[in-house]
């Protein structure tokens, strides 16, 4: 066995990281090996931990998995008001939704508003954000579809689906890794775009210019992990608004307290 076999054997078997998708976890690895194949088996699965943290350990929910599916059994999703109430504690779980709290309320009056009326939503490295559905079914009927790496988040929110919103799914994919996307009228691409630049530079922008849809949200967080202001959003912003003209789309740029957001229109 290989080195890069051997670690991708490890990290899949390890508590903290099965849950993340096999192929995330091998594009990692073969990343960190092609950059440089004499490293042994220990090195390269250091490095390969350092980057997964920053990819998946960073933005895990802080509620445990058992107490969220005790929870999601014992309310009363028929109910509206129960059903938000309880979804507003799973988004406080984590901490990018947590962050959207404050402008939930507006959040999807405001998105939707910058584009026409979609039938079909694809949502990005969604994380959380299926939650968000109540709010979502507010405003639109389309049908949703999510993606994530993270099957723990995958496996919540199918289940909250299959009880409130039959016609919605979630899937557990590596969205860089050639998982195939659906074509959607419009795209969510939620405080990911930076990761996603982080994991691997470019790979943001050749996702944005391959999805197969009219519309894609690009948001950015207003605020660092830290607090402080998120100064580095500039540049992908920047990369973004030079994509869209070099292909001529039409873009436009708005913001929330919380949330700064790029609308790139492919096709009116």
């Amino acid at each position: 066995m290989s080195a890069a076999e051997q670690v991708i054997a490890r990290l899949r078997a390890s508590a903290k990281y099965r849950d993340v998708h096999p192929e995330t976890i091998a594009d990692l690895v073969r990343r960190e090996h092609h950059g440089d194949g004499t490293i042994g088996a220990a090195e390269l699965e250091r490095r390969v931990r350092l980057r997964l943290h920053k990819v998946a350990a960073l933005h895990l929910s802080t509620a445990r998995p058992a107490g969220l599916r005790r929870g999601l059994g014992r309310t009363d999703l028929a109910d509206p008001a129960s059903r938000k109430e309880w979804c507003r504690q799973v988004l406080g779980s984590h901490f990018s939704t947590a962050e959207r709290l404050p402008d939930l309320e507006v959040f999807y009056p405001t998105v939707l508003g910058l584009v026409p009326p979609p039938d079909t939503i694809v949502d990005l490295a969604c994380a959380m954000n299926p939650f968000t559905l109540p709010w979502l079914r507010d405003v639109t009927e389309a049908r949703y579809i999510g993606y994530d790496f993270n099957a723990t988040f995958v496996s919540l929110a199918s289940t909250f689906l299959a009880r409130t919103y039959p016609d919605c799914e979630v899937s557990h994919a590596d969205i860089l890794t050639g998982a195939p996307l659906v074509r959607a009228d419009l795209a969510l691409l939620l405080k990911t775009y930076h990761c996603i630049e982080g994991r691997e530079s470019g790979a943001g922008l050749r996702l944005v210019d391959r999805l197969e849809c009219d519309h894609i949200v690009v948001s950015f967080p207003t605020r660092a992990m830290n607090g402080r202001a998120a100064v580095f959003s500039q540049q992908h912003v920047d990369a973004l608004t030079a994509l869209a003209r070099d292909r001529r789309w039409a873009w436009s740029r708005t913001a929330l307290p919380t949330e700064e957001l790029i609308v790139i229109r492919k096709r009116s």
